[in-house]
């Protein structure tokens, strides 16, 4: 496996003195954020301790300031009056604060405002983190070190450099030297922007008592195992950085109960390092599937998947839980997110080759007996699905020309899971059809000498092994070297990749990402060019049914 850059322990997450910071205070009509708006917005971006920009400017409140907070701000209406509006003021900040956190002395007053406002705006609000000095201050100020955290208290005790007065870029000067002071007053607690955002809250005594079992977690991709007394595998998970994620288990920023209560009975851990997170992604599946742990929150089983299945000769339409060849004429979609979902699906199909009202007994016989039905209807599984779109888009027009809304609603939610089934039934169909497949991408993992790329193999939809190769270095070696290796793999293949189908969809997704090249190949990998599963087309057959009825 190429080497990779060792990283530090400033690596663990957003090493602080790299993130981003924007300081930001705002003055407002009020203190309600549904009823109030922003009469002044004040901000200060920051990084590792240097000032990289200021923002400040007067909102139009569009409505009279009341006296009482014109007293204490010192903001007037004749202060703004000429300001412009927030719809034009907050996609400014916004792009001044873009990719960075926001940092406010009591953060839920002033992001509740700008949330509020974007809102009322229709401006997309980004969620960026936050970081809430006043909550920070009450966890390292004791109360016998400052009478109250208030902004001017603390400001005045950190010796800032600018006393706050109410006015919004003064308060946010003086907000960044609280902020650093707090942040030299944390120390190595508060390496990272993650560090930060939950250094107020408190692990619990287990998580505390069981922190020594990520001591000794590399900075690797890869898999991790919670395992009680007994060796009994609790819990899963995957991470491109295992270190950085196991720590997030022993500090207050976890609180998902199912973790809280495995890690009690946590005893030690266990570690499969790999050479990238794409194969750790595919163990963590594997070792779910395998071991069942109590704790996480699917079980995966992909045995258990549903399909809907158009049988050769007699079978017609029904449900199955197992993909089987498809080389005797029959055909499948699906897995399907429920097995409630089959009679339904059932339904459209023959509706749209049989006509409306056909009735599925009749229906299921017609589509096994005549050839032409039967067709039909797999040519709709597997290659084309105009036809049902066809039936569905003129239903859809009546149901809303009729003004039954909610009819229409249910039977366009039934058309995605038809297309959606069978889009995932074409992926799956394609790749289990290869026996073998070796991409390349550029790679996201440092390697020696740069980036360089990732190669990927792959057997039947199954994952088959993975390298490295530096930058600068022919990967086709590299792909015949994984060739000979994994071969194993195409023992445990199966018609649609049945049985480890969650594996083969995060193959396909890597392998339809950006940059992805094909290195060596056995077989063909393609998906049939009519195979048109996407919703956009069903929206495209609907809107030419208005030029239909128009005629």
């Amino acid at each position: 496996m190429p080497a990779r850059r060792q990283l530090s322990f400033d690596d663990l997450g957003t090493p602080l003195a790299e993130a981003t910071l924007v300081v930001v205070d705002l003055e407002t009509t009020g203190t309600d954020p549904t009823a109030d708006v922003i009469t002044e917005i004040g901000a200060v971006k920051v990084r590792g301790g240097e000032v990289l920009g200021e923002f400040r400017t007067f909102v139009d409140p569009e409505r009279p300031i009341p006296a009482y907070i014109a007293a204490l701000t010192g903001i007037t209406d004749a202060t703004v009056a000429g300001a412009p509006a927030v719809g034009t003021v907050l996609p400014m900040f916004l792009d001044f604060a873009a990719g960075a956190a926001l940092v406010a002395h009591n953060a839920r007053f002033d992001i509740s405002f700008l949330s509020a406002q974007a809102a009322a705006c229709e401006v997309t609000w980004p969620s960026p983190t936050v970081v809430d000095t006043l909550a920070l201050a009450r966890t390292v100020f004791r109360r016998d070190e400052v009478r109250n955290h208030k902004l001017s208290t603390l400001a005045a005790h950190v010796g800032a450099s600018i006393t706050p007065d109410h006015r919004a870029l003064s308060d946010a000067r003086a907000t960044v030297d609280v902020l650093h002071a707090i942040i030299e007053r944390l120390g190595p607690s508060a390496a990272t922007l993650e560090d930060l955002t939950s250094a107020h809250r408190r692990a619990t005594p287990v998580q505390l008592r069981k922190k020594h079992l990520a001591a000794d977690v590399p900075p690797v991709p890869g898999v991790y195992q919670f395992l009680d007394a007994n060796g009994a595998v609790l819990y899963v998970g995957t991470s491109g950085n295992l270190r950085t994620r196991v720590r997030t288990y022993f500090t207050a920023a976890e609180t998902r109960r199912k973790v809280l209560d495995m890690l009690p009975r946590a005893e030690s851990l266990r570690l499969i390092e790999c050479a990238t997170a794409t194969e750790a992604a595919v163990r963590e599946l594997r070792i779910i599937a395998r071991e069942k742990p109590p704790s996480n929150r699917h079980g995966l089983s992909p045995e258990t998947a549903n399909w809907l299945r158009l049988g050769a000769g007699t079978e017609g339409l029904r449900g199955a839980r197992i993909a089987r060849t498809e080389a005797d004429g029959s055909a499948q979609i699906g897995p399907l997110t429920s097995r409630h979902d089959i009679t339904p699906l059932r339904g459209l199909l023959t509706d749209a080759v049989l006509g409306r009202g056909a009735g599925l007994e009749r229906a299921g016989a017609e589509a096994a007996h005549e050839p032409r039905h039967h067709d039909r209807i797999r040519r709709a599984m597997v290659q084309d699905p105009r036809e049902v779109l066809d039936h569905v888009a003129a239903r859809l027009r009546a149901q809303v020309e009729a003004g039954r809304y909610e009819e229409a609603e249910t039977l366009r939610r039934l058309a995605q899971t038809y297309l959606a089934a069978a889009r995932r039934a074409s992926r799956l169909r394609a790749i289990a059809e290869v026996p073998l497949l070796i991409a390349a991408r550029p790679s996201t993992e440092a390697v020696i000498g740069g980036r360089g790329w990732e190669l990927l193999a792959v057997r039947h939809g199954r994952f088959s092994g993975t390298t490295l190769v530096p930058s600068g270095k022919d990967p086709v070696p590299f792909a015949r070297s994984l060739a000979i290796t994994g071969i194993g793999e195409a023992e445990h293949a199966a018609p649609l990749c049945h049985g480890y189908h969650q594996e083969a969809e995060i193959l396909l997704s890597w392998l339809e990402g950006e940059g992805v090249r094909t290195v060596l190949a056995e077989g063909a990998w393609q998906v049939p060019a009519r195979a048109r599963f996407e919703v956009e087309h069903l929206a495209e057959r609907f809107a030419r049914t208005t030029v239909t009825s128009g005629a």
